[in-house]
């Protein structure tokens, strides 16, 4: 999937730096025998994520589904899914009575540690797992984790082990896998980038080197690129709706791309099917089908975005903005965008300028 557009822009490149996609380490777990690391629904605007150092662990979900995580592995639940975390082998906890996130932290290094070992030694078999989040902004960071599945696991597909229990209620919940190594020349495979990071993480971590968080939170940040654009380069982005859905299909790339470059352009559904070498119908259809909404949604949305863009820029007048953003006057801008995120310009303006 090329995300570059006509102008060498980079499109999900613009989208992370709109979501103001920030990530950081929260702590280390070293864990033995049996264990259980449950974690509650995460606020509005983060996404978590853990990295399997050494041993492994099992992920549960709501549902009941447990999948097996490995060294090397990693998972990110984008819209901060509750789960727990358990041990690899043995029975599946039959309640919540264990809870090991009770255990006080332990401050060794620069990074917190939470431990059932009895002097963090590490014994064969144990768990070491890195667990952080990424924090996004606004409407931005939400278009970007909303085209992301409920679950993303990088690493070895397997099947879950369904836990005995009464039928889950709630929304389906959408797990994706994506390898870490891939098809290569004579046979052989590449290993995904994303092995290394974790390596590296590893090694900072436990580091006591001057600037261990600072070098921390920049591979984090790089693990959420790799993340993204693994799974944008998956078969699996075009089973859920959404700008990576989007991108990826090939007759819509290059309309999305232009949207992009230009929000504020003269554009028409007409100007836009043609742009796709599709009828207007076909367009229509076709769009909503990738994006889970119309085209003009879509672009009413950029605009928005580049509007709060703008908005953060003193030198930018309203009326500039306005022309910037395809409005015709400064009041069809300020309507348009209080419809949209709930508050005026000048106040958006005054809060986040």
């Amino acid at each position: 999937m090329d995300m570059h557009g006509e102008d060498g822009r980079d499109t999900l490149g613009r989208l992370l730096q709109w979501a103001r996609l920030r990530g950081q380490l929260d702590l280390r777990c070293r864990m033995h025998d049996v264990f259980a690391l449950p974690h509650a629904q995460a606020a509005d605007g983060i996404a978590l994520f853990h990295a399997v150092l050494e041993g492994g662990c099992r992920l549960g979900l709501p549902d009941g589904r447990w999948y097996p995580l490995r060294p090397g592995e990693l998972v990110v639940l984008p819209r901060g899914l509750a789960h727990n975390l358990v041990a690899l082998q043995g029975a599946l906890p039959a309640d919540d009575s264990l809870d090991d996130t009770r255990r006080p932290l332990q401050q060794q290094g620069w990074l917190p540690l939470r431990s059932n070992l009895p002097d963090a030694a590490c014994l064969r078999d144990s768990l070491d797992l890195v667990c952080g989040r990424f924090v996004h902004e606004g409407e931005a960071g939400a278009l970007l984790l909303q085209a992301l599945p409920d679950v993303l696991i990088l690493g070895q597909p397997q099947e879950a082990e369904q836990q005995p229990g009464p039928p889950w209620r709630g929304a389906p919940i959408r797990v994706v896998h994506v390898p870490l190594a891939w098809p290569g020349e004579a046979g052989g495979s590449t290993l995904h980038p994303v092995l290394g990071l974790v390596q590296l993480l590893r090694q900072e971590a436990a580091a006591e080197q001057p600037g261990a968080r600072a070098m921390a939170e920049l591979l984090t940040q790089a693990l959420l690129l790799h993340v993204l654009r693994a799974y944008a380069q998956s078969e699996a982005v075009r089973q859920l709706p959404g700008v990576l859905n989007l991108l990826a299909e090939p007759r819509l790339q290059g309309v999305v791309q232009a949207m992009w470059q230009q929000p504020g352009g003269d554009w028409s559904l007409d100007s836009l099917a043609e742009r796709a070498a599709m009828s207007r119908a076909t367009f229509t259809r076709q769009f909503a089908q990738h994006a889970g909404m119309s085209p003009w949604a879509f672009l009413t949305q950029l605009r928005m975005l580049h509007g709060m863009e703008l908005l953060r820029d003193p030198r930018h007048s309203l009326a500039q903005i306005a022309g910037l953003t395809g409005y015709q006057s400064e009041s069809a801008f300020n309507v348009a965008f209080r419809k949209y995120s709930g508050q005026t310009p000048a106040r958006y303006r005054r809060e986040h300028g």
